[in-house]
């Protein structure tokens, strides 16, 4: 990663999480001073130990994020309700209610710059098509079908669709140079979902696995994307996908046992069954504007599982 922050000071929130922590580790190594905006600080003491900073704030509490906020250059608006085990008002609430206040909050503190993650399920899924960042969105008026949601929960995309506009929005109202971010389904090490549900699935003797192309994309290489976005100015004002390309499920879930096995540890022998679908994202812009490079699922699946 050749972008550096020093001396900028940047708040990640919700950095104890999954992507939030792969964030603070990859701001931190370019030598950003990182604070770790999160409901329980406590979590964060692996992280402090690193050099960041945890304070308390929550997204349906914006008294807590202006305080959070104060002397900080950038804010990295990371944290989100995802799962399938909330209801809708819930994901309004943390989603839409949360990002309103979170951008309320940076305009009160004097925040001039915002990186939002948004999520490549603000997009009506095309197959076939590699979808640019102008591909039509997710119908948030009417539900219907849409081909993500074998894999997405439709409360999720239809929140993370109405949170970027907000985040728009509230960024023209108040002057905010804002990027936001488009990440792809996401791997990496400390994902307690998607992860964790498709290393348990290898516990088998032996798993069918379909061969549909899926972008997967590595929390590493998301966060290397937020530095660099913070890192160039010329970034403002854009929204970037931020994807893997499209390999079939049968090769990732190949290449995670394979990492298993290099640690000694059992997975399921795998059986692939072709279904010739596949989906993909245009990431030129990131590419060009932020040198956004794809770790091989390799290195991806050692990082995982080290």
């Amino acid at each position: 990663m050749s972008a550096t922050l020093p001396g900028k000071h940047v708040i990640v929130t919700g950095a104890t999480g999954f992507l939030g922590s792969h964030i603070a580790l990859a701001l931190m190594a370019a030598g950003a001073q990182v604070i770790g905006a999160v409901r329980t600080p406590a979590k964060g003491a692996w992280l402090v130990e690193r050099g960041a900073r945890m304070v308390a704030a929550d997204l349906t509490n914006r008294a807590s994020l202006v305080a959070a906020f104060r002397g900080v250059d950038t804010v990295v608006s990371n944290a989100a309700q995802g799962g399938h085990d909330a209801d809708l008002a819930t994901f309004e609430r943390v989603n839409c209610d949360g990002v309103r206040d979170l951008f309320d909050a940076a305009h009160q503190a004097g925040v001039r710059r915002v990186v939002h993650i948004s999520s490549t399920s603000v997009y009506r899924t095309r197959l076939f098509a590699a979808m640019g960042e102008d591909t039509r969105g997710y119908d948030t008026d009417k539900r219907r079908f849409n081909w993500s949601d074998f894999t997405t929960d439709w409360r999720y995309a239809k929140t993370k669709t109405l949170s970027e506009r907000i985040a728009w929005e509230r960024a023209d109202t108040y002057g905010i140079a804002l990027t936001t971010l488009r990440p792809g389904p996401i791997y990496g090490s400390r994902d307690e979902k998607a992860t964790a549900i498709l290393t348990k699935g290898l516990g088998a003797k032996l798993k069918p696995v379909p061969t549909v192309g899926v972008p997967w994309v590595h929390a590493g290489d998301v966060a290397n994307t937020v530095v660099a976005a913070i890192a160039n100015p010329a970034s403002a004002g854009k929204a970037y996908n931020i994807a893997g390309p499209a390999v079939s499920q049968y090769r990732f879930m190949r290449a995670m046992a394979a990492a298993l096995r290099e640690k000694g540890e059992h997975a399921a022998w795998l059986v692939p069954m072709p279904v010739p679908v596949w989906v993909k994202y245009d990431t030129s812009a990131a590419r060009q504007d932020l040198g956004f490079v794809s770790r091989s699922l390799e290195d991806g699946m050692r990082e995982t599982f080290a």
